[in-house]
């Protein structure tokens, strides 16, 4: 801030100074005219007594060379030089008065004592001496000694005059001793008059001035004061201004560079659906189609301007029930996601399946405003797994027959009892029918015996022929301990072929599971066929295989089948379902595998425990169905 009242103190100092100076100046400069005055009188007064008393003294200048002071004292012309000198300086303000030769010499002086003084050294009489000029200067003496006395405390003009005479010779210096005191004083008073008027003006001006400049200071300090605090909230809301554009410039660089991210992002999402493997379709609330990509019209055919606005019911095939339909939209109305398989149709006309999922697009509020379907060509995933189960039954079939082929020598010694019986009991009616006797009861018994023999032979050959017929699987109903027990005479056939013996333990109250019965028998009789042979080499009587049916801790039904061979080894363990992987010199490695497939088909599983104190235990898991499903059935 401008302090105008220190500005004030400065400048009133600074023009205090002025006029002390100016002051100093002043009296300088009259004492200067003084001592010129003084000069130009003592100038005035050596010309006189050049002119008139030195040549009458200048023999008296060139005699005392070589004297010395006490000799030049006694010259007698001293006293008539003395007297000389005051009748010449009567009535003047001259004090004193002496006379130097050109060597500097003092051949005269009022005062006595100072004759035969050498003052060649001193600068006035140099100048005087030498240039010719007059040389004063102002000083003040404590102690004077005059012709009249002694003089104390005075202000005294020194002037070296050179003495010339008519030819303009230099012939000796005057030295004059001029009293101011007087005029000195005068000047002196002048001056401080001058001065005290000055000052008392400057005082009075200086007063009046203070007291405006003051009243100015106060004035602007408080202008100053408004105009800071003013300034103070201008900087402060400049301050707050900047931080609030800094900071909408940081929200608005942040906001600039999450759009560019965003944007950056659709076109990635945009490319990726429009070049997605996937087909895409996105509608309305009501179903009306308002996107497709790419993908969609490689597969079904019709373009983009093809179907907007018309609803993906134009796809349909007619294939599945209106109950499927019915429950898809349901479940997309209801905001949830619905996945399936659907059978749609192109714009060719060829019938195509896409694994579908439709979920509703939700805003911010939870609202749905669009749906998204997103489908996958999967028609020749359904023809690869037509053709795989195809190949399945194929297999299955194959090792029917194969095993049937194995059992082919027990099922003839089974067939071949029946079949003897029946011929022996006919060959016996027919001899009695011979002898025409009454044999009622023999032919009875006989009669039952054959009609027994031939059914147990027709349920033999049935079960052969249901076992290789070639049919499609159809799951259903069963009780694993039904199913089981169907095949039990084929079990203990193979197992006497090959002197071993089987024991059957079945478990009671087991829920029924939803399986193909001749699929499970065909997995058990593999796997006990392989539990006979895998025992060969143990002795018959310790050649014993176990079927048996449980619960399992996970709900459901299990089938284990374990023999007493030696095991497998850890290798054969690993691999031991891998299709073309057998351990029989004469297999092909396709049982098991085939086994595993069927279960797995039924939602279980087949497991294998093996160590060669204890044998291999084969263990089936299916899972059952409720009690509600039962119901409805």
């Amino acid at each position: 801030m401008f302090r105008l009242l220190h500005f004030f103190l400065l400048t009133s100092t600074v023009g205090l100074l002025a006029l002390a100076a100016l002051a100093w100046f002043a009296h300088g400069y009259a004492v200067r005219q003084l001592v010129a005055y003084a000069e130009t009188q003592n100038v005035s007064l050596a010309r006189s007594f050049a002119n008139t008393i030195w040549p009458k003294f200048s023999p008296y200048s060139s005699s005392i060379l070589g004297l010395s002071g006490e000799e030049m004292r006694q010259r007698p012309e001293i006293r008539d030089i003395e007297e000389a000198v005051k009748i010449a300086t009567a009535g003047l303000s001259i004090l004193k008065v002496k006379v130097y030769n050109l060597d500097g010499i003092t051949i005269f002086s009022s005062d006595i004592e100072e004759i035969g003084q050498d003052n060649s050294n001193n600068p006035g009489f140099l100048l005087a001496a030498r240039v010719g000029q007059p040389a004063s200067k102002l000083t003040f003496k404590n102690r004077l000694n005059t012709f009249e006395g002694t003089f104390q405390n005075r202000d005294i003009v020194e002037s070296y005059l050179p003495i010339q005479h008519g030819d303009g010779d230099i012939h000796g210096v005057f030295e004059l001793y001029s009293d101011v005191t007087q005029l000195l004083s005068r000047i002196n008073r002048s001056t401080v008059q001058l001065l005290v008027g000055l000052l008392i003006i400057f005082g009075l001006l200086y007063t009046a001035l203070y007291f405006l400049v003051r009243r100015a200071d106060h004035t602007i300090k408080r202008q100053y004061s408004n105009i800071e605090e003013k300034n103070e909230a201008l900087r402060k809301a400049r301050n707050t201004l900047e931080i609030r554009v800094a900071d909408r410039t940081l929200k608005l660089t942040e906001e600039i560079a999450e759009r560019t991210r965003a944007e950056e992002n659709l076109r990635k999402l945009s490319q990726a659906v429009e070049q997605s493997p996937a087909m895409i379709i996105i509608t309305n609330v009501s179903g009306n189609i308002e996107y497709v990509n790419s993908r969609f019209s490689d597969v079904t055919g019709y373009t983009l301007d093809e179907v907007i606005g018309k609803n993906p019911r134009m796809l349909k095939a007619g294939e599945l029930p209106p109950e499927t339909y019915q429950e898809l939209w349901e479940t997309i109305k209801a905001g949830e996601e619905w996945r399936g398989e659907i059978q749609n149709r192109k714009k060719n006309g060829e019938l195509y399946w896409a694994l579908s999922t439709i979920s509703p697009v939700l805003d911010s509020n939870d609202r749905v405003t669009h749906f998204l379907g997103i489908s996958e060509d999967i028609t020749e995933l359904k023809i690869a797994a037509q053709e795989k189960r195809q190949q399945q039954l194929e297999l299955a079939h194959a090792g029917r027959v194969i095993i049937l082929g194995e059992m082919a020598t027990s099922i003839a010694h089974e067939l071949n009892q029946p079949l003897a019986v029946i011929s022996g009991c006919a060959q016996l009616c027919r001899k009695v029918l011979g002898m025409k006797k009454n044999q009622g009861e023999t032919l009875k018994d006989s009669i039952d015996q054959v009609i027994e023999q031939a059914d147990r032979a027709n349920d033999i050959i049935h079960s052969i022929r249901s076992f290789v017929h070639k049919d499609p699987p159809k799951h259903e109903t069963i009780s694993v301990n039904d199913a089981i027990k169907k095949i039990a005479d084929l079990l203990r056939t193979d197992a006497r072929e090959h002197g071993a013996s089987i024991t059957f333990n079945f478990a009671n109250k087991l829920r029924p599971v939803a399986a193909n019965m001749l699929q499970i028998q065909q997995v058990i009789l593999n796997l006990a066929h392989n539990g006979i042979e895998a025992m060969m080499g143990n002795e018959p009587a310790e050649r014993q295989l176990i079927i048996s049916s449980h619960g399992d801790d996970g709900g459901g039904v299990g089938i284990s089948v374990c023999d007493r061979g030696e095991g497998l080894t850890p290798e054969n363990l690993e691999r031991i379902f891998e299709p073309f992987y057998t351990t029989k010199i004469e297999g092909i490695g396709l049982g098991l595998s085939i086994s595993r497939s069927i279960v797995e088909a039924h939602g279980g599983k087949l497991t294998v425990d093996s160590s060669k104190e204890h044998g291999t235990k084969f263990h089936i898991y299916l899972p059952t169905i409720s009690e509600e499903a039962i119901d409805d059935q």
